[in-house]
């Protein structure tokens, strides 16, 4: 089988190319499981990024219609406090006479 140190030298050179090609191969395996992690985590970065701005639009639209309730309700307080600054301003002048 091995009758010269010519085919010991071959035998060596193909067993470590085996061996570069395994390791190479195990390496662009790892890369690719790497890449497919990453791009997991960012389409859960999204999907949470999107769930926010969806929330934050519903919020904004709710917000909108509550703001023009709440002017209502502050127009209603700065009445009633007028009224009630009249009653007292009366009531002190019908103390003085």
């Amino acid at each position: 089988m091995l009758e010269t140190s010519k085919d010991l030298l071959w035998l060596l050179l193909g067993i470590s190319i085996f061996m570069i090609a395994c390791f190479s191969s195990w390496v662009i395996y790892q890369i690719g499981r790497s890449i497919k992690g990453i791009n997991n985590i960012i389409q859960k970065g999204q999907s949470i990024a999107n769930s926010v701005d969806q929330g934050v639009k519903e919020l904004k639209d709710k917000s909108g219609h509550a703001a023009a309730y709440i002017s209502l309700f502050i127009k209603g307080g700065l009445e009633i406090l007028k009224s009630l600054q009249n009653r007292r301003e009366k009531n002190k002048s019908r103390s003085k006479k």
